[in-house]
């Protein structure tokens, strides 16, 4: 009868005669694990035995007995490779063994790497080829940081941990000081360049108004401080620092021991009941590839905060998201417990007269300063909402003093009026990921756009008044003055009374499609809403109307009753009101990022439907400088082919309006 003769490297071991069916069964499972060897007759097992052996075990079992002398061998000899083959091979680069109870497909899609096999030398076994994972030193480093990772596997880790303690000499230690600050021990003997860019850490840049000319200037905050103990330099810095120390000690060869409690598991059981578009999921992928850190720009309507959630359902650890109102504040607590599975009670809140902290929580950027040293600590991610709005003056130490190292910025526009968006890159992370309207509407995840300028005279009455104003600001005082004359102007412009008939002819053509229709002041809201109530129900939505009030509005609108809504300040940010198809704007919008997100209100749907976007400008006034530095032309370039085959009609057009 014949015997099953099997090797290792030079281990050679053989079974005992076997019947001709076991014989088979036997070596077509050991055919898996090993390549045969014809010339000597025996089957090499190769490093798929040592990788699988609890499925290799677990053949051999169902045809041979637990106590035969072959399974006993076996079980020896892999033993002995496991506990002698080396974790950390180092060359130019550091390559780290793929196998010691984990996946390393998992690891190579958690953090890359390139697989590749080398043979070593394991005791008296002799040459064995192994897999190993390259990895850069400085990429190595890095990793080290991540021994707190959840997404690691564990087997993983215990190769970071013994790759760590190799290192003592080359180490940053980072500890708590107090509530808001960080403290960093580097060795006296690290590189310059090193010590250069964690000090810059210290030093947040911003633009500000120039008193004397009321130009915008760069300015640098110091916030560091520095002393010497012990043989090493100590640095001082804000809690945000966390986030970017492991990278830029890596870069010089050294790791960064955290020495900061930070929040690691979630208490929570997290049910992800959504699916992620392809952009939103390239969103996800290519923040976690930038080291948990960045900016991803998005266009209003491509489903931002499900890029939000994905990341909490993924790393489970504690998070904090900042928003900049109440409604936006009520929409991620809905949206957290519908789709993240998680009861609302369980869900904190700071902001809108609450303050409840959980290990999810929601705030407000207001209520998240007023208890920042309740908050700083406690999470480990957080996220910035609408993240334009970190740079404001009163917002900032949000950001900056929060000790989270994982941090996702979300906008549509992050590009500020002041330039302060490179304050935003410094506290949340450099742009990860961008995706423009044009590419999502030909991936029909929003809706084209046909967009139509039209220009409409001020009044006889109301031209001599312009023409008034315009001479007196050209004899202004001092900049406050001009100020005052500038915005008298916008308002006369604004406020135009010829809009109003412009409006109800646009209202009589879409009477059958949802209408937003912004406005820059309450009075001229109210008078719009009075002149199209006979064509189609409409509301107004100001910052005086009650929270209630809101509420129903916002109801009937989605539910149909309403058909038109007038709105002042509410449109920017935050409104969920469900579909429309027409977005009037008459006013009260200077920035780009207002009138973007304005349209972005019209534009869900995707492109079976034509949004369409007209934006009324009085003639021969600032309003039409305020228009061309909205650049509305730019939002359909790109798609004008598409929206001219699909729909017959030309993406952008400018009308002169002529009074009946």
């Amino acid at each position: 009868m014949p015997r099953i003769r099997i090797c290792i490297g030079n281990q050679l071991i053989e079974s005992n005669e076997l019947e001709i069916s076991k014989y088979i069964r036997v070596n077509n499972h050991l055919r898996r694990f090993g390549v045969p060897d014809n010339v000597r007759n025996v089957l090499k097992l190769d490093w798929r035995a040592v990788v699988y052996f609890d499925d290799l075990l677990k053949g051999l079992l169902s045809i041979l007995e637990d106590k035969d002398q072959f399974i006993r061998e076996l079980k020896i000899t892999i033993n002995k490779i496991i506990k002698n083959i080396p974790s950390i091979l180092s060359e130019n680069n550091y390559i780290l063994l793929a196998v010691k109870n984990y996946d390393y497909k998992k690891v190579i899609e958690r953090v890359g790497g390139e697989l590749s096999l080398k043979i070593v030398e394991v005791n008296e076994l002799g040459k064995i080829e192994f897999p190993y994972i390259r990895f850069p030193a400085e990429k190595v480093l890095y990793l080290i940081q991540l021994l707190g990772d959840p997404m690691l596997p564990e087997g993983f880790k215990s190769i970071l941990l013994d790759l760590r303690n190799s290192m003592a000499e080359r180490k940053v230690i980072i500890k708590e000081y107090g509530i808001q600050w960080i403290e960093v021990e580097i060795p006296i003997l690290a590189p310059a360049d090193m010590y250069e860019e964690i000090r810059k850490l210290g030093i947040i840049k911003y633009y500000s108004p120039d008193p004397s000319t009321s130009e915008m200037v760069l300015k640098e905050e110091i916030l560091y401080k520095e002393h010497r103990r012990d043989g090493k330099i100590i640095v001082r810095l804000p809690a945000y620092s966390i986030a970017w120390l492991p990278k830029i000690c890596a870069k010089y060869g050294f790791y960064a021991e955290i020495a900061v409690p930070i929040p690691k598991k979630l208490r929570l059981n997290i049910k992800q009941n959504f699916s992620l578009m392809p952009h939103q999921q390239e969103a996800i992928n290519a923040w976690k590839n930038n080291g948990n850190l960045g900016t991803i720009v998005i266009p209003t309507g491509g489903g931002k905060t499900f890029i939000g959630l994905a990341a909490i359902a993924e790393l489970k650890i504690p998070t904090i998201i900042f928003v900049p109102n109440k409604i936006l504040l009520w929409q991620w607590m809905d949206r957290i417990s519908r789709f993240l599975g998680i009861p609302k009670q369980e869900i904190g809140i700071l902001g809108a007269g609450e303050k409840i902290i959980k290990d999810i929580t929601v705030a407000t950027y207001q209520s998240g300063i007023k208890n920042i040293n309740k908050i700083a600590t406690r999470f480990a991610l957080a996220i910035f909402d609408e993240g334009h709005h970190v740079p404001a003056k009163t917002f900032k130490d949000s950001a900056l003093f929060i000790r989270a190292p994982f941090r996702m910025a979300l906008s549509a526009t992050p590009k500020r009026f002041d330039n302060n968006e490179i304050l935003l890159f410094q506290l949340a992370g450099e742009v990860a990921y961008k995706i423009d309207y044009a590419e999502l509407v030909r991936r029909g995840v929003l809706a084209p756009l046909a967009v139509r300028k039209i220009l409409v005279p001020l009044p006889p009455e109301l031209r001599p008044v312009y023409e008034a104003t315009e001479k007196e600001l050209e004899k202004a005082r001092d900049e406050l003055d001009r100020k005052k004359k500038i915005n008298k102007l916008i308002e006369i412009a604004r406020d135009n009374p010829e809009k109003i008939g412009v409006i109800r002819e646009i209202v009589k053509r879409h009477k059958d499609d949802k209408i937003f229709i912004f406005t820059g002041s309450i009075n001229f809201a109210e008078m719009v809403a009075s002149a199209i109530k006979d064509i189609i129900p409409v509301a107004v939505l100001t910052a005086k109307t009650s929270e209630s009030e809101e509420k129903r509005i916002s109801r009937d609108f989605v539910e149909g009753k309403i058909r038109a809504l007038v709105l002042v300040k509410k449109g920017e940010e935050g409104l969920d009101v469900g579909d429309a198809s027409v977005a009037i704007i008459a006013g009260g919008s200077k920035q780009v990022r207002e009138f973007i997100q304005r349209v972005g209100r019209v534009l869900r749907g995707g492109t079976n439907k034509l949004a369409w976007v007209y934006e009324i400008v009085s003639k021969d006034t600032i309003e039409e400088a305020i228009s061309r530095a909205r650049r509305a032309r730019e939002l359909v370039r790109g798609i004008e082919d598409f929206i001219r085959e699909n729909f017959g009609v030309k993406a952008f057009r400018i009308i002169r309006w002529t009074p009946s």
